[in-house]
């Protein structure tokens, strides 16, 4: 007899590994509105393989670079928005980013960064990065029911 719930197993249609979900409340007392902000896991993290491959620094660094993502995977936080919410300092947060612009899965990269120069700048000034969280991560910021593989 399986003992493993119908919760606990990941189905081969569900593609999704982490969504996130934002919705939006109205505080009928304060008068305003209030965006929360929720973080999904789903089962199919564990069991494509993603979760086993990749360190426990590269996985909280990319969750909380998918806390900044757009639809299509784009944030563009700056270190030291990344090291506040990892509780480190700015050159550990840009280890961390280097470390998952180099990690593959399933021989594809997980993170791509685009470095954005400033107007008239001279020399190597950057104004930001623009980072992308690619499709092999599975992670989206909320399911879309029309979407296609």
């Amino acid at each position: 007899m399986d003992n493993e719930t119908e919760a606990t197993k990941a189905s081969p249609e569900r593609k999704t590994l982490v969504s996130i979900e934002i919705q939006k409340e109205y505080d009928v007392l304060e008068k305003r509105w209030d965006h929360r902000v929720f973080v999904k896991l789903y089962i199919a993290a564990r069991t494509s393989g993603l979760l086993a491959a990749m360190s426990d620094r590269d996985w909280k660094t990319m969750t909380v670079l998918s806390t900044f993502m757009d639809e299509n995977g784009v944030c563009f936080p700056s270190q030291e928005q990344i090291a506040q919410a990892l509780k480190i300092n700015r050159s550990s947060a840009n280890r961390r980013i280097q470390s998952l612009l180099r990690f593959r899965f399933e021989g594809k990269p997980v993170l791509l960064v685009e470095k954005r120069r400033k107007p008239g700048g001279i020399g190597r000034q950057f104004a930001s990065n623009v980072y992308t969280i690619m499709p092999v991560t599975h992670l989206k910021i909320f399911d879309r029911n029309d979407e296609k593989d």
